[in-house]
């Protein structure tokens, strides 16, 4: 999918110690994990219909403040089913995305090769939306979205104040904000508001149950009660319906217990360490402000080289160093540091010793 991947390489399955996101399960630990939750012994769910699915769908939409909240086995049935309603309540196939959103960059195009709709670009390469994009957002769009933060620009985030602009001038123009909230928990601590406050401004929000809350998989989908009733229609023509989902929710449910609360924490590691970095390699080495828990770091060591020494460390040390390398200028390179409970294992100066044994 991406040049310099190296998430899901047969030497990650032989690793023991990991840097970015949460800790890799196998299947023997997922399972032993699914049997911690209490929701463990209820009847089992069928086709999205069952009490732990229930209980999860309620929780998010409270967390999230929302009246009503849709799991979905996959973010993009969710997010798809979302922008097809709008599109069919305003009578409109333009959609307004940031040209490097994960729709744009991540999703093979599907929301025009699939889905039909005409992409205009809101937004600048590189850089979160600001007061200049939202004046300049078309009118006759049926959504416009937003990323939270947006992750190909180096995890970025809008400032404050312009979300809300943002916001009001989608109510001006009658034109729906969808907020892709892959990562809002982080996003909302950056800035110092509730989780409710951020979802209050999208007409509908996805949030990811596998990121932050490390479930298995799935993801959530909140807005009015009308509106996400209209999404269970679009999300079984788009295949979302599973014969039963159990491990996903299940798993969610723990991860609201285990990872919720460290949130923060995590969003603190990351400034900690892009600190602990930049002493030890220069300003060069953290190329973007770090406002969540991921953040880029830069190298002086080509990605083919870097990719080569991480390679030879999870082989001879079965340590896990990055999931994806990729050349950010001449003789740079670039990999993402996403602070899970994985640094748990590790601490600030062990992590920068370890960078720089690769480059020596």
């Amino acid at each position: 999918m991406y040049d310099g991947l190296l998430l899901g390489h047969p030497l990650m399955s032989k690793c023991t110690r990991f840097v970015t996101r949460h800790r890799p399960l196998s299947q023997r630990q997922w399972l032993e994990r699914i049997q911690q939750v209490p929701e463990i012994d209820l009847d089992i769910d069928l086709y999205n219909s069952g009490a732990s699915i229930e209980i999860l769908e309620r929780r998010m939409a409270e967390l999230l403040g929302k009246e009503k909240a849709l799991f979905v086995p996959k973010g993009s049935i969710g997010q798809y089913s979302a922008l097809l309603q709008w599109a069919q309540n305003h009578g409109s196939r333009k959609l307004a995305l940031h040209p490097q959103s994960h729709f744009q960059c991540d999703e093979s195009m599907a929301y025009e090769t699939l889905l039909g709709f005409e992409g205009v670009m809101f937004g600048k390469p590189g850089k979160a939306i600001d007061s200049e994009d939202i004046r300049n957002l078309p009118e006759d769009v049926f959504a416009a979205t937003v990323e939270l933060p947006l992750r190909r620009a180096g995890f970025k985030l809008p400032e404050w104040p312009d979300l809300v602009a943002l916001k009001q001038r989608a109510n001006d123009s009658g034109i729906a904000l969808h907020i892709d909230g892959a990562r809002l928990f982080e996003s909302a601590d950056y800035w110092g508001k509730s989780y409710q406050d951020v979802s209050a401004l999208g007409d509908s929000v996805y949030v990811s149950l596998y990121k932050t809350l490390g479930a298995a998989a799935g993801g959530i989908i909140a807005g009015d009660k009308v509106f996400v009733e209209q999404l269970m229609t679009w999300r079984s023509r788009l295949g979302g319906d599973l014969f039963t989902a159990f491990p996903y929710v299940l798993s969610a449910l723990w991860g609201l217990e285990h990872y919720l609360p460290r949130v923060s924490e995590f969003n603190q590691r990351a400034q900690s360490l892009s600190k602990l970095i930049v002493d030890a390699f220069g300003e060069s080495a953290i190329p973007e402000p770090v406002q969540s828990n991921g953040f880029l770091v830069q190298l002086p060591v080509s990605a083919s080289v870097l990719k080569d020494r991480a390679l030879q460390v999870a082989e001879s040390d079965r340590v896990w160093l990055f999931d994806r390398v990729f050349e950010a200028n001449e003789n740079n390179s670039r990999f993402e540091i996403q602070i899970g409970d994985a640094m748990d294992d590790w601490s600030d100066q062990e992590f920068v010793e370890t960078l720089q044994a690769l480059i020596r």
